[in-house]
């Protein structure tokens, strides 16, 4: 026997925590496997009748909206951030904590709210553009911008910026020689959130009649029944999501944060009496164009609709779908929480290896709704060909592939809320433990993890605020009869029927505010910006 497996069998936990590893970095990270190696082999006839048709404008159109997003996302989001975190005015603190809000609307309920608002002034035609659905995904995206770089500017230690000041440089020349070059890589982080989620988007897009791949992969597969086609088209967009991933990851390599323990954070100045106005109406109306103006015509259509009795146009009801959109997100959620704590404790006690796994079982939140459910899907249907599971069971068009599919989507919030939460840990409390004769599972059970409950509460908040509006892959994966808020909005929305979606959209509005507002708590106690 060699002196590995002698090893093994002195430590038998060794080998079942890599086995651990191994199958939960394998059980979410299959079906991106098995579309990336779709390009592997990809199909000349597939792809020369895409690119015959309409591939050429879906990717200039996907192309031009990422990058107007992106750059809108990243100059609102790191401009407010800069203002609540540098600057001192009357309600800065809970104006700092309203700015996150916007990311309990989904951008598709924006997006209806403004067609319509909108559609009065310039006409319908007219309001149907790239550029103004760009402008409300920002306004729905900035947020995980406005975190991170919140989160970057927070840290930065006041004895660097006053040594800048001191040098005769300006408030302004501070900012963009000092502060924005160290929140870099944070804000490049939140920037790359905001792209994937523009790459994964179906609802907004198809508002405002812009064909993005994203898009492509729904028509391909309601359109023509073509899975092979969609399955192409989702492994180049595959390819897309992990350039970009490539481009982000590479934008922190070698930086480091420069404050010291010791050095104290910055002191936000205070603002004379007309820069305070300024600060504050320029919160309000971001806060105005973001929240308030969608809050107010839904409360109005909802009003409207049920004075008239026609609330209601679906099979099940409000009822229906609020169980079914809290209970896809509560299995999905658990999941996600459990399997991250998992192999976040694995992972915690092992080398490079065992955390370059760890990344690997990231990359589905990187990859577009239609994505993940095309490689759920093949892989689900795999499955089911070889009739592993009881007769009469099959686990596509059933909600455990609906929650499988999630999961993978998701995985990584839950498993990098509890990596950050555990890095932050003191050492001297692990070791204490170990001096004590506990183990490293009881270590983790009794010291790592209380100390990251706020990290887990944060990540299972950011968790609930994606799947509840998650759209593409319910709507593809969902079995019969299993209706959620989302589908319901896209079915009323598809046929231009604002009043009719109302309604769920404010249900989904306000559980989606109650899981910012968790997010927000753990945030304050002190749970790191997931990245």
């Amino acid at each position: 026997m060699t002196t590995l497996g002698l090893e093994a069998v002195r430590r038998p936990g060794t080998v079942l925590g890599w086995a651990t590893i191994i199958g939960i970095v394998a059980f979410v990270a299959f079906p991106i496997a098995v579309l990336a190696w779709s390009l592997v082999d990809p199909s000349t006839n597939v792809w020369a009748e895409l690119w015959r048709t309409r591939l050429p404008g879906m990717i200039i159109d996907t192309v031009t909206l990422l990058l107007a997003v992106v750059l809108g996302a990243v100059i609102l989001g790191t401009g407010l951030a800069w203002l609540v975190s540098a600057h001192a005015f009357r309600g800065r603190r809970i104006i700092g904590w309203l700015l996150v809000t916007p990311l309990a609307i989904p951008g598709y309920v924006g997006g209806f709210v403004w067609l319509d608002t909108l559609s009065s002034v310039v006409g319908a035609r007219g309001v149907r553009s790239l550029w103004l659905c760009a402008a409300v995904l920002v306004l729905s995206l900035y947020p995980y911008v406005y975190l991170f770089a919140r989160a970057a500017f927070a840290d930065q230690g006041a004895d660097t910026l006053a040594a800048a000041r001191s040098l005769g440089a300006s408030p302004i020349a501070t900012f963009f020689k000092v502060s924005l070059p160290a929140a870099r890589p944070s804000i490049a982080a939140g920037a790359a959130l905001v792209a994937m989620e523009v790459l994964t988007d179906i609802g907004t897009v198809r508002l405002f009649n812009v064909s993005t791949i994203a898009d492509g992969v729904m028509r391909v597969w309601f359109g023509t029944g073509d899975r092979g086609a969609a399955t192409e088209l989702a492994g180049a967009l595959t390819g897309a999501a992990l350039v970009l991933i490539a481009i982000e990851r590479l934008s922190r390599r070698g930086v480091r944060r420069s404050r010291r323990a010791a050095e104290a954070t910055m002191t936000p100045r205070v603002l004379s009496l007309p820069a305070q106005t300024f600060a504050i109406a320029t919160s309000v109306v971001v806060l105005a164009i973001a929240v308030g103006v969608p809050l107010v015509r839904l409360v109005g259509w909802s009003v409207e609709s049920v004075r008239n009795n026609t609330a209601v146009t679906v099979a099940g009801g409000v009822g229906h779908h609020a169980f079914n959109t809290l209970l896809m997100t509560a299995l999905a959620a658990v999941v996600c929480i459990v399997l991250g704590i998992v192999l976040a404790i694995m992972v915690a006690h092992r080398g490079r290896v065992a955390h370059a796994l760890g990344r690997l079982s990231t990359v589905g939140y990187a990859m577009p709704g239609p994505v993940v459910a095309v490689g759920a899907v093949v892989t689900l249907a795999a499955i089911d060909r070889r009739s592993w599971l009881p007769d009469g069971f099959l686990l596509v068009g059933s909600v455990a592939g609906l929650v499988f599919a999630l999961v993978v989507r998701f995985f990584a919030v839950g498993y990098q809320g509890v990596e950050a939460s555990l890095d932050r840990v003191p050492p001297a409390a692990v070791e204490s433990a170990r001096v004590l004769g506990a183990g490293p599972l009881r270590t983790s059970l009794s010291v790592e993890l209380p100390a990251a409950r706020f990290g887990i509460l944060a990540a299972a908040a950011l968790l609930s605020v994606d799947i509840i509006k998650e759209l593409p892959i319910t709507l593809l994966l969902r079995p019969f009869g299993v209706d959620t808020l989302s589908v319901w909005v896209w079915q009323a929305t598809s046929e231009s029927l604002w009043a009719q979606a109302a309604v769920p959209s404010l249900i989904m509005v306000a559980v989606g505010m109650v899981a910012v507002g968790a997010l927000l708590v753990a945030l304050e106690r002190g749970a790191e910006v997931i990245s």
